[in-house]
């Protein structure tokens, strides 16, 4: 299960992403102790580093949990919500989300170039075939960059790109949900049709009704689930 990555940040992203996966579908079960670093050094053709800070994430999200000498131990089949965002709260990131992304979808709006158009509708193109979480999440972050760099500013595209490091697990449990795909295709899809149109007002519009959206699915997932079933 080679992994094809660039960069350490995607590798350590690919890594946890496959291992809950793993551990969400049944393949490693609580109690079970998931193989040494030096297996998964190999299984997935990465370094030792990108292994363990897989593994740490793993641990914050609840998954997990080390015994020193032992290994590491499936804990949960579930992810914690309250650790989903480490040292940062869920307050915290929403109120730095609306602070950059909502003024960037405005200036997108005003600034955009046909370029820029034309990457975001491939993403989006690209995020409604992709059946797999883990791709879609990845492709979310990169719609939501694409965006930041559409409105003209090199340190708002860092931000956001930063943002979507703090929020990689938690996106990740969002897009597996099978309720929230949908609506988050629909709410990129009006955040999209306001940059092209060059509505800014539109675009700020669908972009902090897309962050509400988001935020409630991160608050309430067992909810919205249970709803579903």
């Amino acid at each position: 299960m080679k992994l094809q990555v660039v960069g350490r940040r995607g590798a350590v992203a690919d890594v946890l992403a496959a291992l809950q996966a793993q551990i969400m579908g049944g393949e490693y079960r609580l109690d079970d102790r998931l193989p040494s670093e030096s297996e998964l050094c190999r299984t997935f053709g990465v370094s030792r580093p990108v292994v363990r800070e897989a593994l740490v994430s793993l641990q914050a999200l609840g998954l997990t949990a080390s015994q020193p000498g032992i290994g590491t131990f499936v804990v949960s089949d579930r992810v914690r919500a309250p650790l989903l965002l480490g040292r940062y709260s869920p307050a915290n990131v929403r109120e730095v989300r609306r602070c950059i992304e909502i003024p960037a979808a405005r200036l997108a709006a005003e600034r955009r170039s046909d370029r820029d158009v034309g990457e975001m509708a491939a993403i989006l193109a690209r995020m409604e075939d992709a059946d797999d979480p883990a791709r879609r999440n990845q492709l979310d972050a990169s719609f939501h960059i694409a965006i930041a760099r559409a409105s003209g500013n090199p340190l708002t595209v860092k931000l956001v790109e930063e943002l979507r490091t703090v929020l990689e697990e938690h996106s990740l449990a969002a897009a597996r949900a099978p309720w929230r795909r949908r609506a988050a295709a629909e709410e990129h899809r009006a955040i999209y049709d306001a940059i092209v149109d060059r509505d800014p007002d539109a675009a700020a519009g669908a972009m902090e009704a897309h962050l509400a959206a988001a935020e409630r699915s991160f608050a309430e997932p067992d909810a919205k689930e249970a709803k579903v079933k």
